[in-house]
């Protein structure tokens, strides 16, 4: 098996990602970054990888840490803040401060988090974006019943 296969296979240890997250080849990076056996210290150094595909899996990953998280919120690329926004492990200071974004993906993302407080979603409930409007309404009564 190739590094690739390793990468993606979802059998491979923890160890053994933690060998392929250094692998010169981003596509590697990138599967190491999306699978669900890689560590949270591992997502962690590979949030600082230079290429923005491997910080975009890593925002996907449900092993990423909410302080990881936090760190790619901030992330200049919409896409990456998207995934941050959507992820289960992202707190409801990281969701807070997403619920403001210029990107109306960003703030729909958080109107549909689970994690979004209901002081959040009460706010986006009145965004100027129907979309968002429509997701936090949905989810801010969820949340009441």
């Amino acid at each position: 098996m190739n590094n690739l296969e390793k990468a993606k296979d979802q059998n491979t240890s923890s160890e053994t990602l933690e060998k392929l997250s250094n692998d010169e080849d981003c596509i590697v990076r990138c599967n190491v970054a999306l699978n669900p056996n890689t560590s949270s210290e591992v997502l962690e150094e590979l949030s600082n990888d230079e290429d923005w595909r491997v910080r975009y899996n890593v925002a996907l990953n449900p092993n990423t840490s909410s302080e990881t998280l936090e760190k790619l919120s901030n992330h200049k690329d919409h896409s990456v803040r998207c995934y941050v926004a959507s992820n289960p492990n992202t707190n409801s200071k990281t969701l807070e401060k997403l619920g403001n974004d210029e990107e109306c993906t960003v703030r729909w993302r958080v109107a549909s988090n689970p994690n979004t407080s209901l002081e959040v979603l009460n706010k986006l409930r009145k965004d100027s974006n129907e979309r968002v409007a429509k997701a936090a309404y949905k989810n801010y009564n969820s949340c009441l019943e």
